[in-house]
């Protein structure tokens, strides 16, 4: 039997998809906490995308299951997607939603990362540009992972993709708007988008059953 792992986003635990997995009834579904969030432990403070996809498959093994659907959201979508273009046997189908898997910087934090650079080389690097998200993770202990995060760019590997894959994007997402998916589409090959009106990048909390039937429609 096929069984559908949800790695949830960043900020997110599995808490957040149980009224999502509460909806299934022939297919089992298994949400995972991934370390530093939920109740799972942060196990390193320098990792990235490559250490989390390589505790993921770890999971997956302890789990013994050989017959999976990888469904990441936001950054466990980054970890997903990384993990699909090293092409597992057990993987069988990649659900990407709402996934900045390629960097692609607004021109708005182009600016401020330019600024910085300005005001580091004249001594005034203090007067870093306020993000609340990274001041958030550097409370939690995360600002080195989050650091690691953002940047890393999947251009090269999603090419590598061989397994069929849909791609979910509510039309009103703010924080990864739809011109990633529609790059992501023609990179991965075997891809299909689907874009939801009217929802933004929680889409499974905003409308749950419309969320539940295009995922329930791929599977």
């Amino acid at each position: 039997m096929k069984t559908l792992v949800i790695l949830h986003g960043w900020g997110h635990d599995k808490a957040y998809w149980q009224d999502f997995i509460g909806k299934f009834q022939d297919t089992d579904v298994i949400a995972i906490d991934l370390p530093g969030f939920g109740e799972e432990p942060l196990v390193n403070s320098d990792w990235g995308i490559p250490e989390y996809a390589l505790w993921v498959k770890n999971k997956i093994a302890e789990m013994k299951l050989d017959t999976v659907i990888l469904l990441g959201h936001s950054f466990g979508g980054r970890i997903a997607s990384f993990i699909a273009s090293e092409n597992p046997e057990w993987l069988k189908g990649l659900i990407l939603y709402g996934s900045p898997s390629i960097y692609r910087p607004s021109d708005r934090t182009k600016l401020k990362i330019k600024v910085y650079k300005i005001l580091k080389r004249l001594g005034l690097k203090n007067q870093k540009p306020k993000n609340t998200e990274l001041q958030k993770a550097d409370n939690d202990g995360l600002g080195k992972v989050f650091r690691n995060v953002v940047p890393f760019d999947q251009t090269e590997l999603l090419i590598k993709i061989n397994v069929p894959t849909l791609l979910i994007w509510g039309a009103n997402d703010e924080a990864v708007p739809v011109t990633i998916a529609k790059e992501l589409n023609i990179l991965i090959p075997n891809s299909k988008l689907v874009i939801l009106d009217g929802l933004g990048h929680n889409a499974h909390l905003e409308n749950l059953n419309l969320f539940y039937g295009t995922v329930k429609n791929f599977i």
